[in-house]
């Protein structure tokens, strides 16, 4: 059903047969440009990266809170995690990167590049420029304990 608004434009083809060529002209070129302008929004939606779901958290860098052989729990995306790595690669409280899944079990590998670097920094870095931003610092975004009273 969703489907029929892409069949928009050949639907108002009648307008042409009922109306005077310059009003159908008219109502068909609005019908092309809400069209092209769904067709666009659809093209970009099915471009863009997962948000949600297991999709997500590929590539996603987190930290070992505890370890157990092969199996480990790890923090990633504010969520805690089952996760598998291979034995005595991760320790609790390594940086690690999610390189896969299966089922709801991550796995996983410490998250250090090619250049030796973690890959957490970019993300820290990113997320200090997003809080440097106007109106982002923790004094506009706090209030002292005697405001309002």
């Amino acid at each position: 059903m969703c489907y029929l608004i892409l069949l928009l434009p050949i639907f108002a083809l009648p307008a042409f047969w009922l109306l005077p060529a310059g009003e159908a002209a008219g109502l068909y070129l609005v019908v092309l440009l809400v069209s092209t302008g769904v067709y666009w929004l659809a093209v970009r939606a099915m471009r863009a990266p997962p948000i949600i779901g297991i999709e997500a958290l590929m590539h996603s860098v987190g930290t070992v809170r505890g370890v157990d052989g092969r199996k480990a729990w790890v923090w990633v995306q504010s969520e805690l995690w089952s996760a598998e790595a291979a034995p005595g690669t991760v320790h609790s409280g390594d940086t690690v990167e999610v390189i896969g899944a299966r089922g709801l079990i991550l796995q996983i590998q410490p998250a250090a590049g090619r250049d030796g670097h973690v890959r957490a920094t970019a993300n820290c870095a990113r997320l200090s420029r997003w809080w440097k931003r106007p109106g982002k610092s923790p004094a506009a975004t706090t209030r002292p304990l005697s405001a309002g009273r």
